[in-house]
């Protein structure tokens, strides 16, 4: 008896991993090996559902903030996170990066968006978008 019930036990650990594995295996993140292994730190993903996603990127987001002149402005002023003038600055910056994000999704079908190394995929490359970003980006 003890057999059988081994056995049972061993085709319903293969049934549950197979269900879970089943979304990862129909979004082309995981080969039918389950070679793949993808690692995400959500602290810096600035776009998407990390549980959720079928064609992730990464963004040098200090490229893209050295762009935005309301983030500039900060910088040259010195201003620091006590000043009204700081929040409202970073608050219009943030905006931008925002937009150009949005708008980088839309047009590209990015539905995860990240900062550099903050999406790894074992056996496969992550695409930088940032240059298409900073072409995004809002103008005054």
């Amino acid at each position: 008896m003890t057999g059988l019930r081994g056995r049972g036990k061993r085709l319903g650990m293969a049934a549950l991993a197979a269900m879970l594995l089943m979304p990862l295996l129909t979004s082309g993140l995981v080969s039918a090996a389950g070679a793949s292994r993808i690692r995400i730190n959500e602290g810096d993903i600035y776009l998407g559902d990390p549980d959720e996603f079928k064609k992730p990127a990464v963004v040098d987001v200090d490229a893209v903030y050295a762009r935005i002149p309301e983030y500039r402005q900060i910088l040259e002023k010195n201003l620091d996170s006590t000043s009204p003038r700081y929040l409202f600055l970073l608050r219009a910056a943030s905006d931008r990066l925002r937009k150009a994000l949005d708008k980088c999704s839309r047009g590209r079908g990015y539905d995860l968006i990240g900062g550099l190394g903050s999406i790894r995929i074992e056996g496969k490359a992550v695409p930088n978008i940032t240059s298409l970003v900073l072409r995004a980006l809002p103008r005054r």
